[in-house]
């Protein structure tokens, strides 16, 4: 059985779909109740979500320039578990699910070689992720060391 190769426009639709429907972007829409009570890690979640946002609408704009259809995807349904959890629940399965993104991301990237712009963009995507996942880290160092403010 002969495997195709992925077209440009499909994984730059794949890439899309990581960046528009991201934990992150999920839960800019459901947020959990506790995150109102940490502006840090809704500043650090929120700078994300920007991230992801203005990177699907760049990919967006590739694929139609190239006479792609753009498909967004939808968020999995397991993300629903995540609306109750506290930020010491929810960090560590960011920071997980970050690492998946990235990984993924990267092989997007690397599977982009004959497509040099769009490659570009992909590795900037994963530019980008690396530095949400250390924000995230931080984030979480900051709020079980005691250095994010006051204990709820």
């Amino acid at each position: 059985m002969l495997m195709t190769t992925p077209s440009t426009t499909d994984l730059l639709n794949r890439l899309l779909v990581l960046h528009a429907r991201s934990l992150p972007v999920y839960l800019h829409y459901a947020p959990p109740a506790e995150l109102a009570s940490h502006p840090q890690a809704k500043a650090v979640l929120d700078r994300i979500v920007e991230d992801h946002q203005r990177m699907a609408d760049r990919l967006g704009a590739l694929i139609l320039e190239q006479g792609g259809t753009v498909e967004y995807g939808e968020f999995p349904l397991r993300f629903t578990a995540y609306n109750d959890l506290s930020l010491k629940y929810l960090l560590p399965v960011l920071i997980d699910r970050q690492k998946k993104f990235i990984a993924a991301c990267e092989k997007i990237a690397d599977m982009l070689a004959t497509a040099p712009y769009a490659q570009a963009i992909a590795r900037e995507a994963v530019g980008e992720a690396k530095g949400h996942l250390e924000n995230l880290e931080d984030l979480q160092r900051q709020l079980h060391g005691g250095t994010a403010g006051p204990a709820a």
